[in-house]
């Protein structure tokens, strides 16, 4: 991935007239596919409100070193803290979500990113980068490995998840994140989930489709 050109693409289910768009970057060692499962309940949650979702799952640029899936910048270790693989993706992923809007005429009030474990890693540490800002970020047992070092007068709404069981990035990840995102004046939802371990469940989509519900009805999620 030394190559700042790339582009990012992967599966999507955008219907035609969509008026949302929802895009999610998977985990480390996976690829879009792992993630495009949300689509169905999500989309069947969302039509009673009047809107009809796309959701986009792009692979991340590189394969991991282990050969098995991929990643969206280096572990270095397990700390996940490659500031540099991070820097190298944030244009592609712009241009990817740009094109998704432009192509589909969803606007960026209508477009919300969400990210599972190193997917949120990335999302949260370009967050003041992402160009256009979206309406709100949702982070699925993930972690602020590489706190921003840049601001952006606009913040949109940050949903966190995590489970209290999650034995391969703890929950109290999330609860750091929380408090710097707070500290730095992002609108912050936290929710820690019993029973649950480094995965999605339905309580996971509930309490997504609740946040997801709110925000696009108000501008501001509950």
């Amino acid at each position: 991935m030394n190559d700042p050109f790339f582009a990012l693409t992967g599966p999507q289910t955008i219907p035609a007239g969509a008026t949302h768009l929802l895009v999610c970057l998977h985990g480390f060692g996976a690829d879009g596919n792992d993630l495009l499962s949300l689509a169905s309940p999500l989309q069947a949650a969302m039509a009673p409100q009047g809107i009809s979702l796309g959701v986009a799952c792009p692979h991340a640029p590189q394969p991991t070193p282990f050969g098995q899936g991929r990643q969206w910048f280096r572990d270095l270790g397990w700390r996940f803290n490659d500031r540099d693989g991070l820097a190298l993706v944030l244009p592609a992923f712009n241009a990817y979500i740009q094109g998704l809007q432009a192509a589909h005429g969803i606007a960026p009030a209508q477009t919300v990113l969400l990210g599972f474990s190193q997917g949120a890693m990335t999302l949260l540490g370009l967050l003041p980068q992402l160009q256009p800002q979206p309406a709100g970020v949702v982070a699925l047992c993930g972690a602020l490995t590489m706190p921003p070092s840049l601001s952006n007068p606009v913040k949109p709404p940050v949903l966190l998840v995590h489970g209290t069981e999650d034995d391969v990035l703890p929950a109290d990840a999330s609860v750091q994140a929380a408090q710097w995102l707070e500290q730095q004046g992002y609108p912050t939802t936290l929710r820690l989930l019993p029973n649950l371990g480094h995965g999605i469940d339905a309580a996971t989509l509930a309490e997504l489709v609740v946040w997801l519900q709110e925000l696009w009805a108000t501008g501001q999620p509950a």
